[in-house]
Formats: structure tokens, C-alpha cells, sequence
């Protein structure tokens, strides 16, 4: 079953929140493989949540502890986070 991940995300800025995202996409592919999908919806000037998605709860465990290393590398300018996860019961996608 899909596991989906909800993350809260608040930033010091809105150049804080800039440069977590251009730096979360140059090591995504290689920091979290198992990834299928993850969608950042803006909502507010310095926070975000961001949606993810992996295969199965094995799998979104499994990338847990670099999913936290990467927010200590963001230090003091990621001010606050947050996280809940479940089954993913309806998804859909248009072609």
C-alpha cells in the first residue's frame, strides 16, 4: 500500500524557503530513491507543505534518517517542522 507524507514546513524567510527547495532538488534523486512523487504547495510568504509519496511503509522509512539529516543541514533557517503519514486512499493523476 502507498504511503503518503504530509510535512509542514516554516521558514526564517522567503530566500530561506528558495534556497531549501533548489537545494532539495539537487540531492533528491539521490537522497530519497524511493520517492514517486512529491508536490510543495506554498502557504504563506515562508512556509510550505509537501506532499510525498513512496511505494510502501518499508520503503518511506527507510529514508527517515536522511530525510532528517537534510533538515539539519537547512540549521536555523528551517524554524519549525512537522509530520504526519498514512495509507493513501483515493489518488489520481490526470494524463
Amino acid at each position: 500500500m502507498r504511503i503518503g507524507r504530509i510535512s509542514k514546513l516554516e521558514f526564517e524567510s522567503e530566500e530561506a524557503l528558495k534556497q531549501a527547495e533548489i537545494t532539495y532538488d539537487k540531492i533528491r534523486d539521490e537522497t530519497f530513491p524511493t520517492l514517486e512523487l512529491v508536490v510543495n504547495i506554498k502557504t504563506g510568504s515562508t512556509s510550505i507543505v509537501s506532499i510525498a509519496l513512496y511505494p510502501n511503509r518499508k520503503l518511506a522509512e527507510s529514508n527517515l534518517p536522511a530525510r532528517e539529516k537534510f533538515q539539519k543541514t537547512l540549521g536555523e533557517k528551517l524554524t519549525d517542522s512537522s509530520m504526519q503519514e498514512g495509507e493513501v486512499s483515493y489518488f489520481y493523476q490526470a494524463d
